[in-house]
C-alpha cells in the first residue's frame, strides 16, 4: 500500500475550503498522534503509521461496540431504569464531580427536553476534541467558522464568539453550548473520550505484552470499548501483523436500531433519525446523529417506547446505538 500523503478529516468533512490550510494542519495533528510507530511482541507486529510505514494491507477490521457504559448496565444494583438515569451525566471533572462521568464509550449524548420535561430531541457525537481544536487554530478563517458551525449545529443564530472562548481568547471545549446548553463534540475526559485516547489504546495493544490467547487478558476495563480494541488488536498482533486506523482516520457511529419502538398507540416508530455530519449522509457511519419526531407528528419522542416501556432517558436510545473503528491489517512491505 502506498504511504499517505495527506491524512484525511473524518468522514472526509469539508468545513473549510477545499485549499485551505487547515487540512495540511490536520494531516499534521494525525500524523503527530500517530507518532513513529511500535513494535510488537512478535516479529514483524506493532501499530503504524500509515505515512512513514509501508505497509501490504491483508484486510480491514472493524471494531464494534455499544454506544451505552456497559458498566452502568452490568454493575447497577437499582436495575436498567437507574442505570439509564445516570448515563445521561455527561461532562469533564471541570463542570462535573470526580468519578461522575458515564458517557465513556466514545458516543456522547444531550438530552432535550420541554416544559413538560418530555424528550424532544437527543443528539448524538464521536466528533472529537482534536477536530475543533484544529479548525479553531487554523488560520486566517478557523474561528469564524467554528462559530457558524456552533450556530448551525445547535439552530441558534445568537450564539456570539466570546461565548466559545475563553478569557484568553482561546477556543473552549468546555463553553456552555458544548456542556449545560447543547453538543457538539466530545467533553467526557475520565476516561479521556478523544481521539489520542483511542489511538494509544490500540498501540499499546499493538506494542505490549504477548498472550497466548484471550483468555490470558486481564486488567481489561469495565467498558465495551476499551476490551474490544485491546482483544482485536491482541489478536492480530499474536499473527504478526502490523496494524493501523483506517482512512479517513476516526470515531463513528456505526449504526442504530428502532426494532421495538412503537408510537403512543402502539404502531411501530417512524424513521426519526437524521444524519447531521458528514452532511448529505442518509446512514451510517455517521458523526452527528439525531433522533427527533417530526412536529407534524403531534407528540415527542418522551411519548413513545421501546419495548413497552416510555422513553424518560437519552440512554435507552444510545443503547440503540453502536460505535466503530475500522482498523487496517498487514506486513512491512
Amino acid at each position: 500500500m502506498a504511504l499517505v500523503t495527506r491524512f484525511e478529516t473524518p468522514a472526509r468533512l469539508r468545513d473549510l475550503p477545499p485549499g485551505s490550510s487547515f487540512y495540511d494542519e490536520w494531516h499534521d495533528e494525525i500524523d503527530g498522534l500517530l507518532g513513529p510507530g511500535t513494535s510488537g511482541a512478535v516479529p514483524g507486529s506493532g501499530f503504524y503509521n500509515a505515512a512513514t510505514t509501508d505497509v501490504t494491507v491483508a484486510g480491514e477490521r472493524v471494531l464494534v461496540w455499544m454506544g451505552f457504559p456497559r458498566e452502568l448496565l452490568t454493575t447497577q444494583p437499582a436495575g436498567r431504569r437507574e442505570a439509564f438515569r445516570q448515563g445521561e451525566t455527561r461532562g469533564d471533572r471541570a463542570v462535573v464531580p470526580a468519578g461522575m462521568n458515564t458517557q465513556v464509550e466514545y458516543l456522547e449524548w444531550f438530552t432535550s427536553r420541554n416544559s413538560a420535561k418530555k424528550i424532544t430531541r437527543v443528539t448524538f457525537t464521536t466528533e472529537t476534541p482534536e477536530y475543533w481544536k484544529a479548525l479553531y487554530r487554523s488560520r486566517p478563517d478557523g474561528a469564524r467558522r467554528v462559530l457558524e458551525l456552533y450556530r448551525e449545529l445547535l439552530g441558534n443564530p445568537a450564539i456570539t464568539a466570546a461565548s466559545l472562548t475563553t478569557a484568553s481568547g482561546a477556543y473552549n471545549p468546555l463553553n456552555q453550548w458544548n456542556t449545560s446548553r447543547g453538543i457538539v463534540h466530545y467533553i467526557v475526559d475520565g476516561p479521556a473520550n478523544t481521539l489520542e485516547a483511542a489511538l494509544q489504546l490500540a498501540a499499546g495493544a499493538a506494542g505490549g505484552s504477548l498472550v497466548d490467547d484471550n483468555y490470558e487478558l486481564d486488567g481489561l476495563a469495565a467498558t465495551s470499548a476499551d476490551p474490544r480494541v485491546v482483544i482485536d488488536v491482541k489478536g492480530l498482533a499474536r499473527r504478526g501483523f502490523q496494524v493501523t486506523a483506517a482512512e479517513p482516520i476516526g470515531i463513528y457511529i456505526g449504526g442504530w436500531d428502532d426494532t421495538g419502538f412503537t408510537k403512543p398507540d402502539g404502531s411501530p416508530a417512524g424513521d426519526y433519525w437524521r444524519v447531521v455530519r458528514p452532511v448529505g449522509a442518509t446512514g451510517p457511519p455517521a458523526l452527528r446523529l439525531v433522533y427527533e419526531v417530526p412536529a407534524g407528528e403531534g407528540f415527542v419522542v418522551g411519548d413513545l417506547s421501546i419495548g413497552g416501556r416510555p422513553i424518560e432517558f437519552g440512554g435507552q436510545i444510545a443503547e440503540q446505538l453502536t460505535v466503530l473503528v475500522n482498523g487496517l491489517a498487514g506486513s512491512r512491505a
